[in-house]
C-alpha cells in the first residue's frame, strides 16, 4: 500500500495498486496454465495452486524440479536386482574375510616353535655339556626366524639368539647309529641374554648380557 500526502488521492492510489497486482497475478496464472493444465484449477485470489500427483516423487513429497518418476514393473525389478547384488557382494566380502582369518590362524598354528634337547654345544674352544634333562635346549622359531640355544647355568638360563639372516652356512648330519650334529656358520656374532626374576608358570624374562662363552661366540 502506497500512502501520499494528499488524503483525497489515497484511496484511488490503493485501488490502482490492487488492480495492478491482480492483473499481474492473472497474467502469471495464464502463463503457468500453458505449462501445466493442472494449474488451471488454481485459486488466483488466494494464491493457492494444486500440484499434480504425477509430479510427486516416491516419498510423496513435491518434486522441486517438477520431474516425473514412473514406477514401472521393470524399474522396480531393476531396483530389486541392484539391492540383491549389493547384499550378495557384502556377504561374499564377509566370507572372504572370515576365510582369510581362518587361514592366517592356521598358518600361525603351523609356525609354532620347535624344541629339541642337545647333548653338547661347542663354539670355538668353549663347550657346554648337558648333565641334566632340559639344561641344554635348542629352539627354532619359524615365525620369528630365529635359532636359539638355552643353557642352564647356576639355576638361571642363558640364551644365545641367532637371526636366520645371519646364517651363511648350515649343515645337519643325522646318522642312524650315533647322535646327529648341526653345524652353523654365522656372518656376525649372535645376541646374548640372561634370565631375570624367574616366576613359576610365567614367561621367562630376558635381559641383554655380554658374551658368556669367553668371547668365542664373538670370533667364531
Amino acid at each position: 500500500m502506497v500512502q501520499l500526502m494528499s488524503l483525497g488521492k489515497r484511496v484511488s492510489v490503493k485501488l490502482e495498486v490492487e488492480e495492478s497486482l491482480e492483473e499481474e497475478l492473472v497474467s502469471l496464472h495464464k502463463k503457468r496454465s500453458k505449462l501445466d493444465p493442472c494449474l488451471q484449477e488454481g485459486d488466483v485470489e488466494s494464491g493457492k495452486f494444486p500440484i499434480s500427483p504425477s509430479l510427486y516423487n516416491p516419498l510423496d513429497e513435491p518434486s522441486p524440479l517438477g520431474l516425473r518418476l514412473k514406477k514401472s514393473p521393470s524399474f522396480l525389478d531393476l531396483i530389486q536386482m541392484k539391492l540383491s547384488q549389493q547384499n550378495a557382494d557384502k556377504l561374499t566380502a564377509h566370507n572372504k574375510k572370515d576365510s582369510k582369518g581362518v587361514s592366517v590362524s592356521g598358518v600361525r598354528d603351523k609356525l609354532k616353535a620347535s624344541n629339541f634337547p642337545a647333548a653338547i654345544l661347542r663354539i670355538g674352544s668353549w663347550e657346554y655339556k648337558s648333565r641334566y634333562e632340559g639344561d641344554l635346549v635348542a629352539k627354532c622359531y619359524f615365525a620369528k626366524h630365529k635359532l636359539v640355544w638355552e643353557v642352564l647355568d647356576g639355576g638361571l638360563k642363558n640364551k644365545i639368539e641367532i637371526q636366520w639372516s645371519d646364517i651363511v652356512a648350515i649343515k645337519a648330519n643325522y646318522p642312524d647309529d650315533v647322535p646327529g650334529t648341526l653345524d652353523v656358520v654365522l656372518a656376525r656374532q649372535p645376541l646374548f641374554f640372561k634370565e631375570t626374576n624367574p616366576q613359576p608358570r610365567k614367561h621367562t624374562l630376558w635381559q641383554a648380557t655380554s658374551d658368556f662363552t669367553g668371547g668365542q661366540a664373538s670370533v667364531h
